[in-house]
C-alpha cells in the first residue's frame, strides 16, 4: 500500500483548487497510491477529502485532536461532521487542542505517507509551507499544485 497525504491552504479560490487536487490524486495514482491521508483543516484538506469520497477512493482522516472544529462556525462543523463519515478510517492524535498539535499531526502525515501532495502558492509562512518544508527535510516526493500563480503542477523532488 502507498499512501500520499495531502497539505495546503485554508483560503482557497474552489473550482481551481478542486481541479488541482483532482490532477494531484490521479498523478498519485498513476504513482500507485492506494490511500490518502488528510488533516481535516478548513480549506485544502477538506476539499480533498470531498474529491476523494466523490471518487470512491480510500482516505484517512488524521486529526489533530478530538476538538478540532470547536471554534468553526456551525455549517463548517456540519460540513466537517459529514465528510469525516466518509473516511475509510479516522486516526485522532490527542483528546483536546494543546499548543502544537497542528504541527503534530503534520508530522504524522508526513512520517506515514511515501508521497506529499500541496496546494501551495510558495507563501513561506503557515502550517502548509512547514509541512512542504518536513517533507522536504526528509526528501519525501512532492507534487506541488501552484494556483495563483500558474495553475500548474510541479514535482519538486525525483518521483518514482
Amino acid at each position: 500500500m502507498k499512501v500520499a497525504f495531502i497539505t495546503g491552504h485554508r483560503i482557497i479560490n474552489y473550482p481551481v483548487v478542486r481541479q488541482g487536487i483532482e490532477q494531484l490524486t490521479n498523478l498519485a495514482i498513476e504513482r500507485e497510491t492506494t490511500t490518502f491521508l488528510s488533516g481535516m483543516a478548513i480549506g485544502t484538506d477538506q476539499l480533498a477529502a470531498e474529491v476523494w469520497s466523490s471518487r470512491y477512493l480510500p482516505w484517512k482522516a488524521i486529526l489533530p485532536c478530538q476538538d478540532q472544529s470547536a471554534l468553526w462556525t456551525t455549517n463548517q462543523q456540519l460540513h466537517y461532521r459529514k465528510l469525516l463519515t466518509k473516511a475509510s478510517e479516522i486516526q485522532i492524535l490527542y483528546p483536546k487542542y494543546q499548543r502544537g498539535v497542528m504541527q503534530a499531526r503534520n508530522q504524522f502525515l508526513v512520517k506515514n505517507s511515501q508521497l506529499g501532495l500541496a496546494v501551495w502558492d510558495g507563501t513561506e509562512t503557515g502550517g502548509a509551507f512547514l509541512t512542504i518544508q518536513m517533507a522536504r527535510n526528509v526528501s519525501k516526493p512532492l507534487i506541488i499544485f501552484n494556483p495563483p500563480f500558474t495553475a500548474t503542477i510541479y514535482s519538486t523532488t525525483h518521483l518514482s
